[in-house]
């Protein structure tokens, strides 16, 4: 449980992580469109006990989705981590 805590006390809130993303050939995207269960006046998950069955897209915070490039580059969660490469702006 320790362990839990400590690592949900890195992230700041900033809701980032809660847009949506496209995959282009292992290109990883941000688009302006935020999860419908993210709250844009606090920036919180408004289901984040249940955040992985309401929206099965949801895909929890493992090493294996770090590496694939889905938060932001000042993201705590990905700070130190080698090659780290960020998505990048959808360009409409």
């Amino acid at each position: 449980m320790k362990a839990t805590m400590e690592w949900e006390q890195k992230c700041r809130r900033c809701g980032r992580c809660c847009f949506e993303k496209l995959d282009l050939d292992g290109e990883i995207l941000y688009t302006d469109e935020p999860c419908e269960y993210l709250d844009p006046a606090t920036r919180l998950c408004s289901v984040y006990p249940q955040r992985h069955t309401a929206r099965p897209g949801c895909a929890p915070l493992t090493p294996e989705h770090l590496a694939m490039g889905i938060l932001p580059a000042d993201c705590p969660y990905v700070d130190g981590l080698p090659n780290y490469r960020a998505p990048r702006l959808r360009e409409t």
